[in-house]
């Protein structure tokens, strides 16, 4: 890791990307100054809608990772205010005290805000056109960073497709994902069916979460090794480039495979598989039927190349939980 002029702040370090991320910079020997959006017990409070507390914050950090945010696409329709509020603004505010500050910034978007994609596989370039609050206020977010920082303050925003996986904390708790993966083997651990809304098979690009957070930090290092005095440009002092990514692993599957995955895992653990059951979906919005992405210009740029393999985390992760299951009722 690159030497930095002070902590990497986390905004958002109490939610499920952001938590991952204080993990995984804790790991790397990284000094972290970690904030949650609400109330904690060990972190201190930061609302990124509320601008003193931003600067506040952002003063003496070295580099600033924004994974606050309003997340999924219920949340945020019951409450498009509040979305707009800290999602678009939020990130507009963190990107304004960063540049004002001449600091760095790692900002945490989702592919919620490409929308239906018009081409595949789908790189940062693609056009946007969400459909849902979430995805809109995610690309106001998106273009609120890029408006502020670019030329100014380095900076690098991550297009998160679909984060799955537990992963544990620096204090030893576990976050578990809210992911149709994670869905499926909560289920399977409980001896239930898997439900699979029709048709089952639209794709989806699926990441862990802890491969998300190792992005994190090498965006991190990337960032301290811009304003290294051998790598600046003479005439702006430092590299202000804005950069965006897609970040996720490079492999899709349908639901039908997910579902096909844990239940065949299920079988091999218990000698029983969980019925698969075809259900009529809630919403009558128009399914997107395949998002792939190119992982290509995340590992060129930032050498970040995805390491956990679904299937055989499946496995492991249903055996843990089957396992813990045991040892609860024995208990």
């Amino acid at each position: 890791m690159e030497r930095l002029e002070g902590p990497v702040g986390v905004l958002g370090a109490s939610g499920y990307v952001g938590g991952a991320a204080v993990a995984a910079l804790e790991a790397a020997g990284v000094d972290v100054r970690p904030a949650a959006g609400s109330s904690h017990d060990r972190y201190p409070t930061v609302d990124v809608r509320d601008r003193t507390a931003v600067r506040e914050f952002v003063e003496g950090c070295g580099c600033v990772v924004d994974a606050a945010g309003l997340v999924g696409i219920g949340t945020c329709a019951d409450d498009p205010d509040a979305a707009f509020e800290i999602n678009a603004l939020g990130s507009a505010t963190v990107a304004w005290a960063c540049r004002r500050r001449s600091v760095p910034l790692v900002h945490c978007s989702s592919a919620a805000a490409i929308g239906y994609p018009e081409t595949l596989p789908v790189t940062a370039g693609h056009p946007r056109d969400p459909a849902t609050t979430y995805g809109y206020t995610k690309l106001l977010g998106e273009r609120a960073v890029r408006t502020v920082t670019d030329g100014s303050v380095p900076s690098i925003t991550f297009v998160l497709t679909n984060p799955y996986g537990t992963v544990e904390t620096v204090h030893g708790s576990a976050a578990d994902g809210a992911s149709v993966v994670d869905f499926f083997l909560e289920r399977a651990a409980a001896g239930n069916s898997l439900p699979v809304h029709r048709p089952g098979t639209q794709e989806r690009d699926l990441i862990h979460v802890r491969d998300a957070a190792r992005a994190v930090v090498a965006a991190v290092n990337a960032l301290a090794g811009s304003t290294r005095t051998d790598s600046i440009d003479p005439r702006q002092g430092t590299d202000p480039r804005e950069r965006t990514f897609v970040l996720g692993s490079g492999d899709s599957y349908s639901v039908l495979e997910v579902a096909g995955l844990v239940a065949a895992a299920s079988t091999e653990l218990t000698g029983s598989s969980p019925d698969l059951e075809l259900r009529t979906r809630p919403s009558d919005r128009p399914v997107i039927d395949r998002f792939t992405v190119d992982p290509d210009p995340l590992e060129t740029a930032l050498d970040v190349t995805p390491t956990v393999d679904l299937e055989s985390w499946i496995c492991g992760e249903l055996e843990g939980r089957l396992e813990r299951d045991r040892t609860s009722v024995r208990g």
